[in-house]
């Protein structure tokens, strides 16, 4: 049944599918025509079209009943190997840099949202609604300083990891004096450069990551903001980066970033991920436990304000991601 699904994604059958799925899921009709035909593109299997609408705001809310947890609290540990060798580290950044100068060259926008209407033979039509989304991922940090009674500082400087092509970083920029925006694709940056001066923004600096302990080349921060990347990295390269990261932040500074904390049967062994990985070009989604970010956030002098449960790998069941504010303690 799923393969019949991904060969007819743009027959009358397949939009019928979803038509029916917004009335059974979302009692209603669906908004138009186009969207009806959108969701069916994007829905690569009937699984696929049905976490579209129950990992939908719209249905939780109004129709979802009371939201089930991802984990039942008996899950056994993640065998994840701890790593702390820089060698190591550095030839596991190698090849998240590889895989992903790789997408950056083939597909730099799918790469970053993996929507079909972002594939490069598409993606100029819909590049309007692709940097638009940007905004929404900025939103969320800005309601979650509002409910905390936080705020930026003013003139503040900041610090993103994996700016992509810009789609967030250019509403970044209306937050900070200063934004340092860095990426291991430089066709990424290349991208993000074209994006941001045809936007008329100047307060952003675009830099190249090519090492870990190039992070500590980039001076003190106010503010930290990553989603949707560090779990492209291996977990010794997630925890290398906060640690440089949240060492660099300011006293007072705020840190906002997501990062999927378990999944059912995940496991990392150094010797055999490289053995296995090393030279595909593959996009990889891994996890650091939630106690591994809160020990680097304690060892930098970072209090933990608030915490939630994102959506941003789906919500599966067995699965995690998290979404993290800190703020790090005032000096004395």
């Amino acid at each position: 049944m799923t393969s019949w699904f991904k060969s007819h994604a743009q027959t009358s059958s397949a939009e019928e599918a979803v038509v029916w799925a917004y009335r059974l899921f979302l009692n209603r009709e669906p908004e138009s025509r186009d969207i009806v035909s959108r969701t069916a593109e994007g829905s690569p299997s009937w699984s696929a079209l049905r976490a579209t609408f129950t990992s939908s705001p719209e249905y939780s809310i109004g129709f979802g009943g009371p939201a089930r947890p991802s984990l039942h609290g008996n899950e056994p540990a993640m065998a994840i190997e701890e790593v702390e060798e820089p060698a190591a580290i550095a030839r596991l950044l190698d090849h998240v840099a590889a895989a992903w100068t790789h997408m950056g060259e083939e597909e730099p926008h799918f790469s970053v949202i993996t929507d079909p209407r972002f594939k490069p033979e598409r993606v100029s039509a819909n590049l309007d609604e692709f940097h638009a989304g940007g905004k929404q991922n900025l939103e969320r940090f800005t309601s979650a300083l509002t409910r905390n009674g936080l705020s930026v500082p003013p003139g503040a400087t900041f610090l993103e990891l994996g700016c992509g092509v810009g789609r967030i970083t250019r509403w970044l920029a209306g937050l900070g004096e200063r934004i340092i925006a860095v990426d291991v694709s430089a066709n990424h940056l290349a991208l993000a450069r074209e994006h941001l001066d045809r936007s008329g923004i100047g307060n952003v600096e675009l830099v190249q990551l090519k090492r870990v302990e190039d992070i500590t080349l980039l001076g003190e921060f106010d503010a930290f903001f990553s989603v949707i990347v560090l779990q492209h990295n291996p977990p010794p390269v997630i925890a290398a980066l906060l640690d440089r990261i949240l060492e660099r932040l300011r006293p007072g500074g705020l840190a906002y970033f997501q990062v999927p904390t378990y999944r059912a049967n995940y496991r990392f062994d150094l010797q055999a991920y490289l053995v296995e990985n090393v030279g595909s070009t593959d996009m990889e989604m891994h996890v650091l436990p939630q106690r591994e970010i809160m020990r680097i956030a304690g060892a930098h002098g970072c209090e933990l304000i608030e915490v939630i449960e994102d959506t941003y790998t789906g919500m599966r069941v067995g699965e995690v991601s998290n979404t993290f504010l800190l703020r790090k303690r005032d000096a004395g």
